[in-house]
């Protein structure tokens, strides 16, 4: 795999819609976290004189205070303005929808489950911007290895290396090659 490529497998490996709401609960984890820290300092006991001691935990709880205030307001920071902020919110899922239409064409033929999940979640994320799956993939070419000509007029838009076909509307329905060719043998009968 060539350094570009192995790039681009990171770059597309992560969904930044999804990223970006983990990142914000964590963030509120880290936050309490800190606060019960501070909370549990002032319990410690310790060997130093106690006014030392006192100078100290004191210190520490204050750090730890304002480290939590700081976490908190950069989640604030985020939640604001990239929640809420159209353009920030569409750029992110537009990606995204970059991001699947990679892994849909990189995908390697062998369960036509896995390329049904993914568009799926393409038309999902592409209705939440505006945007018509269709314009942005070529059905009929939505795979390196060709479907039969019989079963392309069904039509059908992937098959894997098992036989099973996806077909349908949708884009959301799996058959086995054998079960669409007796469906079809019956119908023309």
């Amino acid at each position: 795999m060539t350094r570009e490529s192995e790039y681009m497998e990171a770059f597309f490996g992560v969904e930044l819609g999804a990223k970006f709401s983990d990142m914000v609960n964590e963030l509120k984890e880290l936050e309490v976290n800190l606060k019960e820290l501070s909370q549990e300092m002032s319990r410690l006991g310790g060997s130093l004189p106690p006014e030392e001691f006192r100078g100290i935990l004191k210190e520490c709880r204050a750090q730890a205070f304002e480290f939590a205030q700081q976490v908190k307001d950069v989640r604030q920071f985020l939640e604001f303005y990239l929640k809420s902020d159209k353009t920030a919110s569409h750029i992110t899922l537009e990606r995204d929808a970059y991001m699947k239409i990679y892994q849909i064409f990189k995908w390697d033929g062998n369960d036509v489950r896995d390329l049904r999940g993914w568009l799926r979640e393409l038309r999902d994320i592409t209705e939440k911007i505006g945007l018509h799956m269709e314009d942005l993939v070529n059905f009929q070419k939505l795979t390196a290895r060709p479907v039969p000509e019989d079963l392309a007029k069904v039509p059908v838009y992937a098959m894997d290396r098992h036989g099973y076909c996806l077909m349908g509307k949708g884009y959301d329905q799996v058959m086995h090659v054998d079960e669409l060719r007796e469906q079809l043998a019956g119908d023309s009968s």
